[in-house]
């Protein structure tokens, strides 16, 4: 049924979204409770930032086709918002279009696997240092044989026996590149950084 209500939310609105240089980055129908919930995130196709305008949009015009059609059985709450900046990657589309940019990991436990140094010939051994998140630009994204994602980052490998407030040595930080099965990975997002 959600699947279904997902699939129809999105042949609805895909011409609209077009006209409006609007994307439906995600969407979920969902029961938290004893109630059901219709969320859509969309973001902006031109580059600027989703307006409460946008939102509000969106909303209008889903709620009219919506009544009009009856397509939902249970009573539910439409929410329309912006996806965030941290906005996690679901889709094939949003891993293609994020290539390059930072990426926050986190996975369901820590990471036993070498990844290869990228300054070094070599392999960094990762079953020790306890690590289920990190952060690193998002270099690739694989479908075949399996959804999987390629990311370069900065391992501390001493970061488990230091001290909190202790110095950390420029010879601790290791550069390399992790893969992952998208299996293997509880949430991926875009990573908020401050400039």
């Amino acid at each position: 049924m959600a699947n279904k209500t997902v699939s129809l939310v999105e042949d609805l609105t895909a011409d609209f979204f077009k006209e409006n240089d609007l994307m439906l980055w995600d969407c979920e129908f969902v029961k938290e409770g004893r109630d059901w919930f219709l969320r859509l995130y969309i973001d902006r196709t031109d580059g600027e930032y989703v307006s409460t305008d946008d939102c509000e949009m969106v909303s209008e015009f889903l709620s009219k086709e919506l009544d009009e059609r009856d397509p939902i059985e249970q009573n539910y709450y439409l929410e329309v918002s912006s996806p965030g900046m941290d906005r996690e990657l679901v889709k094939p589309e949003h891993f293609r279009m994020c290539i390059g940019q930072e990426v926050e990991v986190k996975t369901y436990v820590p990471l036993k696997i070498e990844a290869p140094l990228t300054e070094e010939e070599g392999c960094l051994d990762l079953s020790g240092l306890k690590i289920k998140e990190f952060t690193g630009e998002l270099l690739s994204y694989t479908e075949e044989p399996e959804e999987k994602v390629a990311v370069r980052t900065v391992i501390d490998t001493k970061a488990n026996n230091r001290k909190p407030g202790a110095r950390v040595s420029p010879a601790a930080l290791k550069e390399c590149i992790i893969e992952l099965p998208l299996k293997d990975i509880a949430r991926i997002g875009l990573a908020v950084i401050f400039e």
